[in-house]
């Protein structure tokens, strides 16, 4: 089956190693390497995933240009409205890829966010016990060497 996995076509096979099984409050994800739960929630004809701490947007046809853009900016948004339980970053600090920044709770479940590739923080728009909307722009990661 394809989909656009933020803005990049992607083949997502029906035969794959891994079963997802829908809980009340999130999805558990069966794979070789273990179990682990992600969120899913619709937006218009979008899906947004966050699972081990990164997140995706799911579509069915092309993304506009402006989304693809985002999705590879090094902006962190979040996926829908919740609390900041913990900010484990700050701005100018180095991160590599995987690093946790940012934790989100939201319908009854912290989810981390990470830095999407090696870089600098370039800007951290929340504050731990913050309530914050969805969408609302988090952190901003800078590529390695980018100026």
């Amino acid at each position: 089956m394809k989909r656009f996995v933020n803005g990049v076509e992607a083949e997502i096979p029906d035969d794959s190693e891994a079963s997802v099984e829908r809980l009340p409050d999130r999805l558990a994800v069966r794979g070789p390497d273990g179990m682990h739960t992600a969120l899913a929630v619709r937006s218009g004809d979008s899906v947004l995933v966050s699972y081990r701490g990164r997140q995706f947007t799911v579509e069915r046809s092309a993304p506009r240009a402006r989304a693809q853009w985002a999705a590879h900016s090094g902006e962190i948004h979040a996926p829908m409205p919740g609390l900041i339980v913990d900010v484990l970053t700050k701005t100018g600090k180095k991160v590599r890829r995987g690093d946790k920044l940012v934790v989100l709770e939201a319908m009854k479940t912290q989810q981390a966010f990470v830095a999407p590739f090696d870089g600098r923080v370039v800007s951290v728009g929340v504050e731990k016990g913050a309530q914050i909307v969805e969408g609302e722009l988090l952190v901003v990661v800078e590529p390695e060497g980018g100026d």
